[in-house]
């Protein structure tokens, strides 16, 4: 076993002591999803400049990955925190989570992207857009720092003004038309982004769980985050954790039948562990009492990462 500590490791223990000893806390939904997303950010950050990954750059502290490690600065900015200013915070520990494979990395945080825009696509088509907005604010404020200076090298058209407009239009107009345009121009340019990650990698069922697994943990994290005295008090990072989720199922289908052939066994427990993991969101709004315990949660998760 990789003697790295996970990001989700390390945010627990932290979170454990954080709660005990200090307040270090955000102490409402914005600024909690922030620092959440940060810790993931700031490992891909340091990754990106070859520093060690998983020591992050305090990407806790600065809340927003973006801030607090300068994820944008130091290349490929990092996972977590989002990139952008703080704002809402991040996926907690949301992608960046230096995993050794600059790739696995740089497509979790994509990955992440999409969970984020999935979310926000289910809240407005139920008309939720202030529950929305901050899920298109993730993206661009948080986690586009994280591959701002990757792209060019790949090839990769700069779509953060694309995300800015859509982010803008939301507060601004939410129930223009436009939203929808500049959310499906949202959505084809994070997949312009994938599609320059190559073929036989995207292909390979052993990089796609990577990915996968390192979405998962972030969404065991955010999960965990939105509770409180067995309640649900941060709603937006159940939301959050719903579509990181569901798009580590989405992408696990892309391989699903290959691992099938060579791993029947490990695809059996691949499958079953998605689907008892994904009744813990039966909504984009969470229910009334959490239906799985966090640790219930993380349990799923290391059985489909055992698998991989």
């Amino acid at each position: 076993m990789s003697t790295r500590i996970k990001t989700i490791e390390l945010f627990l223990a932290l979170g454990f002591v954080a709660t005990v000893g200090t307040q270090v806390l955000a102490t409402n939904a914005h600024e909690s999803d922030t620092m959440l997303e940060a810790q993931a950010t700031t490992n891909y950050s340091l990754m990106a400049q070859g520093g060690e990954g998983t020591h992050g750059s305090e990407g806790t502290h600065g809340g927003e990955a973006a801030q607090g490690g300068e994820a944008a600065q130091g290349g490929e900015g990092g996972e977590g925190g989002e990139g952008g200013e703080g704002g809402e915070g991040g996926e907690g520990g949301e992608a960046a989570t230096g995993t050794g494979n600059p790739d696995v990395d740089y497509m979790t945080v994509l990955g992440l992207m999409k969970g984020h825009l999935n979310a926000a696509q289910e809240l407005i088509a139920a008309k939720n857009y202030v529950e929305a907005e901050p899920h298109i604010g993730h993206p661009v404020e948080e986690l586009y720092a994280n591959i701002e200076t990757v792209l060019p090298q790949k090839g990769v058209k700069d779509f953060k003004p694309t995300l800015n407009q859509l982010h803008d239009l939301i507060q601004s107009a939410p129930e223009s038309p436009e939203v929808q345009t500049l959310l499906d121009e949202s959505q084809a340019s994070i997949d312009g982004a994938i599609a320059a990650i190559p073929q036989e990698q995207r292909n390979s069922p052993e990089f796609v769980i990577g990915v996968m697994v390192e979405m998962l943990k972030t969404a065991a994290t955010e999960y965990q985050a939105a509770i409180a005295n067995n309640q649900f008090v941060e709603v937006v990072e159940y939301q959050d954790s719903k579509g990181f989720v569901d798009y580590a199922d989405e992408l696990y289908q892309t391989v699903a039948e290959q691992k099938s052939q060579t791993d029947p066994e490990g695809h059996k427990t691949i499958t079953e562990s998605l689907a008892e993991l994904k009744t813990a969101w039966p909504s984009i709004e969470p229910p009334a009492a959490p239906i799985k315990e966090p640790g219930e949660v993380l349990g799923l998760v290391s059985q489909i990462e055992f698998s991989k």
